[in-house]
This record gives structure tokens, C-alpha cells and sequence, in this order.
């Protein structure tokens, strides 16, 4: 079977997707025997983190370049006749926003619906343009992968979707992530200018991620080590430098900013405990990183994070800051409830294998091409 594969968002834009994408390639590339993988690039867009040429290394594996880029007239108009000159029996969309009149099959991966269970981030425009694009992506593909049954649950609260044909496949935790040397935490400090011990973040300043209650949680604990806010900020989300300045925690809360893939690891084994306030999330890849680094995590009861840290993490109501900062001060207080969420950390993490959802996802290829 010859199967293509868009890996245009594995780029600085597309940090989550982007590392699922990559992830699975790189799988996949590993278990194809008699099949061939064709990879869909644009090597325009930035991309720091992931190795495109170490994931095509492979004898079966192929990288085809289009000037399409997302979110483009041309993805609509000119990517369906390059993806049928690919002549692949299945192609595989990891974003609900695809050209619809590609050649079919297609599988397509749904990773949550935000615009939509969060409606008042986004403009009129932006959940309308939204909700036409998931519905087309729907009608078009031959099968659908979510990550979580949580993302399953909410498409079908909003769309009439063929169940027969969805899917879910939980993704994996990386070969990367386990808890790092002595030697590789203290550079990965020195690096970062970070002393022990540290609270952490990881992940986008987007408003979903909720990181002002995070603030306004931590501003409450006036003896709490340093905050340390990792990840990529998008410029247009001001308001998180601004309460941390309104608030005087200038001195105690420090941004990180983008973290390169090598010293995530490192970042994460070095702090004492992880915490994660977002309102939505389709799948939650940092919290399960930190557990599979050895990092006791705090996170939000919110279905999806209910769903994949499986009862080893301490959840908290992400809406108030109180619970925020009642579930930081336990943390770090008992050292009994730090060392059996790290336990139970590593051993639901270890769960969460790539491979799996690699073998699962090479078979809906199989059931959608037959189909």
C-alpha cells in the first residue's frame, strides 16, 4: 500500500499537531514492510524541533514538496491534483483543515474542537469559518482518528457524525521523555539560568491555556519556588506579562519562552512538581511528558486530562485560582503525595506507547483503503 501522509504542520506554528505528526512518521517509518510512506512537505515554514530528514531516513520512506502551505487558496486549489499525482491508496490529513477535493481515501485526525467549546477566544468569523471546515472534513474523510474519547464525546455532541467510521487512538509518550542524569539537569539549568527548585510549565500563552489563573493562583503562595513558563508565545496573548508585572512577580516567575526538543527532557527532570491549568485540551501531551520524565503533575479536571493521566495526577477546577493554589501548596508540602503521584506517573505514561498507536493507525489505513 502506498500511503501519503501531509506533514506540512510539523512546524514552529503547529507545536502540538506538529509533534503528533512527527511522532507517528517516525513510527510508522519503523513498521511499513511491503508498504511505502510519501510524505507531503513544505519546507517553507519554520521548523527548530523536529528532524524532517532523520524521519525520512528510511528505504521506503519519500519526501514530496509542495508550495502549499495551510490555510491557503492554493491547499484548496492546487494540493488535490499534487496529492493525485502521488497515486497513494490512502492519505492521511493529521488537521481537520485539508483541501476537501483531495483524492480519496482519506483519513483525517481530530484533535479537539475549541473554537467551539470555547467560543468567546475566538471572533463570529473564526467559528463559523471553523465549524464549515471540521463539518467538510467529516463529510470527507474515510475514516476519523481522535485522540480521546473526550474529542469523540464532543464531536458528537455537535456533529451527527458515522461513528462506524471514527477511531480512537490515543498517541504516545516519546522515546525522549524519561527522567534524565544528574549531569543533564544541570546543564539543561545552567542553560536556562534556572536554580533548583522550580515549578513548571509547559506549553502555549494562548488564553485557553488559562495561564492568568495560573498567576493569579501563584501570586496566593507567597513562599512557593520559582514559576518557570516554557513554551512558545504567540505575541498576540499579552495578558499573561502583564499580570505577572500588575501582580509584582517579576522576579518570581520566569519565561522560558520556546525550549528546543533536545532540552525538554532536562526542563522537566529538573523541577520539583508540573502544572498544567489549561480549560480544554484534546489530548494534554505536556502533563503526560513530565509524568513519563518522573515529575509528580497537577493538572485540570477537565475530561480529557481526566481521560489520559488515568488517576495519576492531582486535578484541580482550572476556573478558580484558590484550587490552582490549594493543589501547588500540597504539592509542595507533602512529600509522601509528590513521591506516589511520580510513581504513578511513570507507570501511566509507560502505557501510552507510540508503537500501539502506530500499529492501530497502519490498520484504519488498511480498513479505509479496502473500504
Amino acid at each position: 500500500m502506498r500511503i501519503a501522509i501531509d506533514v506540512r504542520t510539523i512546524s514552529d506554528h503547529f507545536p502540538g499537531i506538529g509533534r503528533y505528526t512527527y511522532s507517528l512518521v517516525c513510527l510508522l517509518a519503523r513498521q511499513i514492510d511491503r508498504d511505502e510512506l510519501v510524505l507531503l512537505a513544505n519546507p517553507a515554514p519554520a521548523n527548530s524541533r523536529f528532524n524532517m530528514q532523520a524521519a525520512a531516513a528510511g528505504s521506503k520512506v519519500s519526501i514530496v514538496h509542495t508550495a502549499a502551505r495551510p490555510f491557503s487558496l492554493r491547499e484548496q486549489v492546487r494540493l488535490p491534483f499534487e496529492l493525485k499525482a502521488l497515486k497513494s491508496e490512502v492519505t492521511h490529513f493529521p488537521y481537520s483543515v485539508f483541501p476537501f477535493a483531495a483524492p480519496h481515501p482519506i483519513v483525517v485526525s481530530i484533535h479537539d474542537i475549541i473554537p467551539l467549546r470555547l467560543p468567546q477566544y475566538f471572533s463570529l468569523r473564526h467559528r463559523i469559518l471553523y465549524r464549515v471546515s471540521l463539518y467538510l472534513a467529516l463529510r470527507s474523510a474515510g475514516s476519523v482518528i481522535c485522540l480521546s474519547n473526550a474529542t469523540l464525546s464532543d464531536l458528537n455532541s455537535v456533529f451527527r457524525a458515522d461513528s462506524s467510521r471514527i477511531y480512537v487512538v490515543p498517541a504516545g509518550i516519546g522515546e525522549p521523555f524519561h527522567p534524565c542524569s544528574d549531569d543533564e539537569v544541570e546543564r539543561v539549568r545552567a542553560q536556562y539560568g534556572l536554580s533548583a527548585p522550580y515549578i513548571l510549565y509547559a506549553g502555549s500563552n494562548k488564553p485557553h491555556k488559562n495561564l492568568v489563573s495560573l498567576i493569579d493562583a501563584y501570586a496566593r503562595l507567597r513562599k512557593a519556588p520559582l514559576l518557570a513558563l516554557a513554551g512558545e508565545e504567540d505575541p498576540r496573548y499579552t495578558e499573561v506579562r502583564r499580570r505577572v508585572e500588575a501582580l509584582g512577580l517579576t522576579g518570581r516567575v520566569r519565561f522560558l519562552e520556546a525550549v528546543s526538543e533536545q532540552d525538554l527532557p532536562g526542563l522537566y527532570s529538573g523541577a520539583l512538581i508540573f502544572i498544567f491549568p489549561s480549560l480544554y485540551e484534546g489530548f494534554g501531551f505536556p502533563p503526560l511528558e513530565a509524568m513519563a520524565c518522573g515529575l509528580p503533575v497537577a493538572c485540570s479536571d477537565i475530561p480529557s486530562l481526566r481521560e489520559t493521566s488515568g488517576g495519576a495526577a492531582l486535578l484541580f477546577d482550572p476556573e478558580k485560582p484558590d484550587s490552582i493554589a490549594d493543589a501547588i501548596e500540597r504539592l509542595l508540602d507533602d512529600d509522601r503525595l509528590r513521591s506516589d503521584l511520580r510513581s504513578r506517573g511513570l507507570r501511566r505514561s509507560a502505557e501510552l506507547s507510540w508503537d500501539r498507536a502506530a500499529q492501530q493507525t497502519l490498520e484504519i489505513y488498511r480498513r479505509t483503503a479496502r473500504r
